[in-house]
């Protein structure tokens, strides 16, 4: 999903108070961290991850493969944080703020 970039600032001010909920550790990507992920998404649609690697290309190279493995769109990268965001017509918790 492309995002414009009102939207994109719309999710960014929305996820200025959530913590980051699932978190990339030392094994990298896993079925786990993306089940968990899927799950995240599915109930909010707007989630916020955190990578622990210590290099800046090994964490948008994980940020990007966890993005592409759950069909999330990537909305920021901070750091090592970052926000992701699917829309769940089901549940729209976030997607009907757009």
């Amino acid at each position: 999903m492309n995002l414009t970039s009102k939207q994109k600032a719309d999710l960014k001010a929305l996820a200025q108070h959530l913590d980051a909920i699932v978190k990339i550790g030392d094994k990298g990507v896993t079925p786990a961290v993306i089940r968990s992920l899927d799950e995240a998404l599915k109930a909010r649609e707007l989630v916020k991850i955190s990578v622990s690697h210590p290099d800046r290309n090994v964490r948008k190279e994980l940020i990007t493969e966890l993005a592409e493995a759950s069909a999330a769109t990537v909305v920021n990268i901070i750091g090592k944080t970052a926000l992701l965001f699917k829309s769940n017509p089901d549940n729209p918790v976030v997607s009907k703020k757009l």
